[in-house]
């Protein structure tokens, strides 16, 4: 934050940030026009939207609830959340059916226009 040619303002602002704790910023292949901004606390993703309310931000605790629901451990850090966040998607068993293979347990007759229902 020294080297940059940052205003009084803008400053300020950074210093507040990083007394809650670390920031990141994170580019992810899947929000290709967007940036994540992963931060520690909830007081951060505040003062963020503040000045950015359409800035897509995640605090460690949202972040954490999110990879852990796709079966990653609880992250210790922003930087793992990150790295779980950015890791590439599994690849699917040799047991799943392919994307485009129907369902199995056939085709509906309930008005669905021939489409299995999904909730069966």
């Amino acid at each position: 934050m020294d080297n940059q040619n940052l205003g009084p303002g803008a400053r300020a602002f950074c210093a507040a940030l990083l007394r809650e704790g670390e920031v990141l910023a994170v580019r992810l292949n899947y929000l290709p026009d967007r940036v994540l901004w992963l931060v520690t606390t909830p007081s951060q993703a505040r003062l963020m939207y503040g000045t950015q309310p359409n800035a897509v931000i995640l605090t460690l605790a949202e972040a954490a609830d999110l990879v852990t629901s796709l079966g990653d451990p609880w992250p210790s850090s922003l930087w793992q959340v990150a790295l779980d966040l950015s890791a590439p998607a599994p690849e699917s068993s040799s047991e799943d059916p392919p994307a485009d293979d129907p369902p199995a347990g056939g085709v509906s007759d309930d008005g669905l226009g021939g489409v299995a229902d999904p909730w069966d």
